[in-house]
């Protein structure tokens, strides 16, 4: 399961950040977050065992997946 995240900030000190709904196709989370880029938000993949591209990894703090799966698995 594929969902995007996205960031956009709305004039205050912290971003908003929102979860789209699952997917089961990974290339359709690809194309919402693609579309989402264009129009100037930030959007990264996110399965169901935490980030999945590495851009997102790299902006959560480097290589986490062991505390993203343990996270994600709470919820």
């Amino acid at each position: 399961m594929y969902r995007v995240v996205t960031k956009y900030r709305n004039g205050t000190a912290r971003p908003v950040v929102e979860r789209g709904p699952w997917h089961t196709s990974r290339k359709i989370a690809e194309d919402w977050a693609q579309t989402l880029r264009e129009h100037g938000y930030i959007a990264h993949i996110e399965t169901q065992n935490g980030l999945l591209d590495a851009a997102s990894a790299a902006a959560a703090g480097g290589d986490n997946s062991d505390l993203m799966a343990a996270l994600s698995s709470m919820a």
